[in-house]
């Protein structure tokens, strides 16, 4: 009898987390990247992102490493936050972590020619906008 009640003392926490459910359940992971773009040239930006960004973010997709992308503007933007936010939506954690620098080389080797030209390019984005910050976020959803 008393062995039969240690063994069921010792179960208790199991069973107790068992019906423990999580009231979340995890999603995909985002990179979101705060731009401030520099006085007059937010349209210039979003040309540049329109002729570059986007077709890098195409071929991640067609890869299979980017779910989604989206813009977002900051409408009401204080004087240390960015007016524009950059967003992808990663199929996976390693999509994005473990994928090796040759492969995203070869990317932006794609979208700008060279590694050269892309750097170049790099440095005329300069021009345009300042990156505030970048953050990798996961989603998380309520569970039923």
């Amino acid at each position: 009898m008393k062995r039969l009640l240690i063994l069921a003392a010792l179960l208790l926490p199991f069973g107790a987390i068992a019906d423990n459910h999580r009231s979340w359940e995890p999603g995909t992971y985002w990179t979101v990247t705060s731009v401030d773009t520099k006085p007059g040239k937010f349209d210039a930006y979003i040309s540049d992102l329109k002729n570059n960004w986007r077709r890098a973010m195409e071929a991640h997709k067609a890869n299979g490493k980017v779910k989604s992308y989206m813009m977002f503007s900051n409408v009401n933007a204080r004087a240390d936050e960015g007016d524009l936010y950059l967003l992808v939506e990663w199929n996976s954690a390693a999509d994005m972590l473990d994928t090796p620098p040759d492969y995203f080389e070869g990317v932006v080797a794609d979208v700008f020619g060279s590694l050269d030209d892309a750097d170049k390019a790099n440095i005329d984005r300069g021009e345009l906008r300042t990156i505030m910050s970048t953050s990798l976020l996961r989603s998380l959803s309520f569970a039923d």
